[in-house]
């Protein structure tokens, strides 16, 4: 009995069971393989990272980072001592400094592919599987701006948080990041936008 095909790709964001989702290849030996298509493209079109010419402070990292953690707003203004509109706006400079203004969950995925905060491995990590792979497409959607932050009421983000064992949006960016599910590769189309937009130093590459 022959291995069984794998129902999730092997970053868990896409669903194989889904012809759209299936590319072939075939080996020299005249063997067919399946892949991921939208994995491929994505690998396919993946750059160095442009340089940062300016850097958001410590202070204003330290709140991302927070957030990044899953604490809320609330939660950062009463660690931190400082009022909850202080944490929006600090996050709101940071945001601009990095040139990443559509969400904070955009500035986390930024965040993390510079090294600039941790990705929170304290909890459990999501698993890669045919439950998860919609939600975690959902959180790319997210990132490269796809899509705006779901409402708190909304069901689809309880149900998301709940399957990705996470606190917020952007926290769920930050365990996806942890288990490999994210990666640097999906800030592609954020850079691409900026190039469109003629800011010659997103094209100063590392």
């Amino acid at each position: 009995m022959g291995k069984p095909l794998q129902e999730v790709c092997g970053r868990g964001l896409h669903r194989l069971d889904d012809p759209r989702n299936i590319g072939i290849k075939v080996t020299a030996a005249g063997v067919e393989r399946r892949f991921c298509q939208p994995c491929e493209v994505a690998r396919k079109r993946e750059v160095p990272l442009p340089f940062i010419t300016a850097l958001p402070t410590e202070r204003q990292l330290l709140l991302i980072q927070k957030r990044a953690d899953g604490l809320s707003e609330e939660e950062t203004a009463e660690q931190e001592g400082i009022s909850v509109s202080g944490v929006r706006q600090g996050i709101t400079r940071a945001r601009r400094t990095l040139r990443v203004t559509p969400t904070l969950s955009a500035a986390v995925a930024m965040c993390l592919a510079y090294e600039l905060i941790e990705p929170d491995r304290t909890g459990p990590l999501p698993p890669k599987s045919p439950e998860t792979a919609p939600h975690a497409a959902s959180v790319l959607a997210l990132v490269q701006g796809r899509r705006k932050p779901w409402q708190p009421k909304d069901v689809r983000r309880r149900l998301m948080l709940d399957a990705l064992y996470a606190w917020s949006e952007p926290h769920a960016v930050s365990v996806l990041w942890a288990s490999q599910t994210l990666s640097k590769r999906d800030l592609y189309p954020l850079f691409a936008k900026r190039k469109k937009t003629g800011d010659a130093r997103s094209t100063r590459l590392l």
